[in-house]
């Protein structure tokens, strides 16, 4: 039975289209051809702590090995906004430590949530939120896809060739942030309060930098 009001509901994720993400449930999207969007970083690096916006937490690359074996077409994506509009006043590692009894509900929480990765134990990964308060109107969101990499030349059995395509992969994700926190400095509409106030009085999206800001 799973709660609705629960941010980790199953139901909740469903309603989407979002899968329980295990090594399975990956393999059989990718066996049967399924466009797929997957966080490697997972719940470590969605739930960051301060000062870590924007950096990858990308343990292994086993997502990597599973898509050369089905011949699978990784497309990098970058996202940047959601990070600047919150201040984390507490990581989620402070707020495993809270007193009173908090910190040990938010462990016992944790652990009862499935490991997304098969070599990992249910207790590996802090399935907790950061405390966050929002710093007003959220940022204007930035997306970027990058380079796709195909794999169909990548042997899957190939140690060193999946470690090649993981880090190819990785920097150019990276690429994609540099790209968008130096070009979005070139927004004119960056400032949410002018955004808003131009998107409600021409009723149309407010124009962002120039696509030529971006390498």
């Amino acid at each position: 039975e799973t709660n609705d009001n629960n941010f980790f509901s199953t139901d909740l994720f469903n309603k989407f289209g979002a899968v329980m993400v295990t090594p399975r449930n990956y393999y059989r999207l990718m066996q049967t051809g399924q466009t797929a969007l997957l966080f490697p970083g997972g719940v470590r690096e969605v739930f960051h702590g301060r000062d870590e916006a924007y950096k990858l937490f990308w343990p292994e690359n086993d997502f990597v090995r599973t898509a050369a074996r089905f011949n699978a077409t990784i497309v990098p994506l970058s996202a940047v906004g959601a990070a600047d509009s919150v201040n984390i006043l507490l990581s989620p590692q402070e707020m495993a430590k809270l007193p009173f009894g908090i910190g040990d509900n938010i462990l016992a929480s944790s652990a009862n949530i499935t490991s997304a990765r098969f070599d990992s134990d249910d207790t590996d990964e802090l399935f907790a939120t950061p405390f966050a308060l929002p710093k007003g109107l959220p940022e204007r969101h930035y997306f970027m896809f990058g380079k796709p990499f195909s794999t169909k030349d990548v042997d899957y059995r190939d140690p060193e060739a999946c470690a090649e395509l993981f880090q190819n992969v990785k920097k150019e994700t990276e690429r994609g942030f540099d790209d968008i926190l130096r070009a979005r400095k070139k927004d004119p509409f960056a400032n949410s309060v002018q955004r808003l106030a131009y998107e409600q009085l021409w009723g149309k999206q407010a124009p962002t930098f120039s696509i030529d800001e971006l390498s």
